[in-house]
């Protein structure tokens, strides 16, 4: 098999997977799982906080979510409205605010990681334990150099011509 049929199968089967996990039925199943009700974005915004470790500005959502900041923030100010984020003073500028997962915004995000978890579980549960760390060590591998390609291929705004 060439190179690029190789790779031409791989990205029909990365596409494949990322469908499946994107179609709106697999959101719906996950929220039902997890117990709670959320829109995806939601779902995304208190993910990357609960990946993150700790509070982040609107504006490190975004770029981790590759998405522009007033989507984020129309999204913050929902989760806020239903206790799930909270704002909190930037440490490094006290005129930043971060934002920060509730009590209530941790479980919810915990939840749904845990029936994600579950999946990917079950999914890989007859994968020998090395094909199960040279894929986690591949698909970090792929998204970290994807993420840094895609960013680096955006057009100049002009806040970034400067």
């Amino acid at each position: 098999m060439s190179e690029d049929t190789d790779l031409h199968t791989t990205v029909a089967s990365f596409r494949r997977l990322v469908t499946s996990l994107n179609r709106a039925k697999t959101h719906e199943r996950l929220t039902a799982a997890a117990g709670v009700r959320l829109d995806r974005p939601d779902v995304h915004v208190l993910a990357y906080l609960l990946d993150a470790g700790e509070p982040r500005r609107i504006g490190a959502i975004a770029e981790g979510l590759q998405v522009e900041s007033p989507h984020v923030t129309r999204h913050v100010s929902a989760l806020e409205k239903r206790g799930l984020l909270e704002r909190v003073r930037d440490p490094d500028d006290g005129r930043a605010w971060r934002i920060a997962l509730t009590p209530a915004g941790t479980k919810a995000a915990e939840s749904c990681r845990q029936v994600t978890l579950d999946w990917f579980t079950g999914a890989l549960a007859d994968w020998p334990e090395d094909d199960r760390a040279e894929l986690a060590r591949l698909i970090s591998r792929l998204s970290e150099d994807m993420y840094v390609r895609l960013r680096d291929e955006e057009p100049a705004t002009p806040a970034t011509r400067r």
